[in-house]
């Protein structure tokens, strides 16, 4: 029986969710790692048993798909975790998991999955970066996985050119952090360095410029705001969620944008209707969505503070319902009002519903299709390279 701290030698079988490489030893016992390739075999460091979990610590047999990480830290610091793939096989190794989970949704049709849309980057795409903090030890840097062990890095491959020269300036100046602090950079080069628990460093919004097709608006993202953290990528995105609108002959009076932010999707099909509603939860989304508003003098926008669950049943649903919610997915209450309305009124005819994590978007369609929506269309986009990470667009129709 292996014990921590053993060396053995495996052959990965198997690459799932979340990057995890399964391996089995001669003797057939079966180990986990990470920074692997299906069909290498490699030599792992148990550091945990039932199940085994171990670190590779040779490549004995390396793939033919192997290259060598852009990243110096790539295996030790926990950001990244498939650099040692070509991006072609980055992109392939993401759809394979998306035809995974998908295929548990009942009558799903494989062939409605779209090849994934790559970024425009591949690196230095972040426009927001955490970094954590070892005061003692004078380290700023990222977590090792699993751990609570600081990696200190003098730069970061996927964080901006504006992040990384913000890591230097901090890591240099004599009043050294001691908190997790947070950096935002724009497409236009303002950066921003907030600290998480104190005022020590700036705490101020920015504003970030998005074009598509010509139609430019500017975004004023204050520290507590989500925005998508690929300004690369975010056109891609709004254009492809626009597509899936103007291919429609539904009605156009009307629609509802649930878990809004500060209400960038609101923007960027207001054009495809007479009014669109965003809903949110933040305040400061909210507060950011209403000067956006304001500042880009948008006249049939409109954002609701407030719960979705309970602001929802206050509102008329329309044809048409976009859902951008955050990693854990749809609250079950969202799903039930949208459900029974469907069945009561004929209504939402669609859902547009983006998300970067596909297993609760999965999980949330499953409960959609009790009430008789089939998803016709899954656009993936490479949001996150170099990461398992991607944002998935699913469209479900009655």
């Amino acid at each position: 029986m292996l014990k921590k701290h053993d060396e053995v030698v495996v052959k990965i079988v198997e690459v799932g969710k979340e990057a995890l490489c399964k391996g089995i030893t001669e003797e057939g016992l079966e180990v986990f790692t990470r920074y692997a390739i299906v069909g290498e075999k490699v030599k792992v460091k148990i550091f945990k048993t039932d199940p085994l979990y171990g670190d590779v610590i040779e490549v004995i047999e390396p793939s033919p798909f192997r290259i060598t990480p852009e990243c110096k830290y790539f295996g030790e610091c926990g950001g990244c975790d498939l650099q040692m793939l070509p991006y072609e096989k980055q992109l392939e190794f993401k759809k394979s998991l998306l035809v995974k989970e998908f295929s548990t949704i009942p009558d799903f049709d494989i062939s409605v999955i779209e090849d994934v849309i790559p970024s425009p980057r591949q690196f230095y795409y972040r426009n927001s970066v955490m970094f954590r903090v070892n005061p003692k030890k004078k380290k700023i840097g990222f977590l090792k996985r699993d751990t609570n062990i600081v990696i200190d890095i003098d730069e970061c491959k996927i964080a901006s050119e504006g992040i990384n020269y913000a890591l230097r300036k901090v890591k240099n100046q004599e009043n050294f952090p001691q908190h997790v602090f947070k950096v935002r950079t724009t497409l236009d080069g303002d950066v921003v360095v907030n600290l998480i628990e104190t005022d020590e460093f700036q705490d101020r919004p920015v504003i970030e410029t998005i074009t598509l097709d010509g139609t430019t608006y500017r975004f004023r993202i204050s520290r507590e705001s989500f925005f998508q953290v690929n300004s690369f990528a975010i056109p891609i995105w709004l254009k492809q969620i626009r597509r899936l609108i103007e291919n429609s002959e539904y009605d156009r009076s009307l629609c509802l944008d649930l878990y809004c932010g500060s209400g960038i999707i609101s923007f960027f099909v207001r054009d495809l209707f007479e009014k669109v509603i965003g809903i949110e939860v933040s305040k400061t989304s909210v507060e950011d969505g209403i000067y956006n508003i304001s500042t880009n003098n948008i006249d049939n926008v409109e954002i609701i503070l407030g719960d979705v669950g309970n602001t929802l049943p206050q509102v008329k649903i329309p044809d048409i319902i976009i859902i951008d919610p955050s990693r854990v997915g749809i609250e079950e209450k969202v799903i039930n009002i949208i459900n029974q309305n469907l069945t009561k009124e004929g209504k939402p005819k669609k859902i547009i519903y983006s998300s970067c994590n596909y297993e609760t978007q999965v999980r949330d369609i499953k409960l959609f299709h009790k009430a008789g929506f089939k998803v016709s269309k899954v656009i993936p986009i490479d949001m996150f390279p170099q990461t398992h990470h991607i944002e998935v667009i699913a469209l479900l129709e009655t």
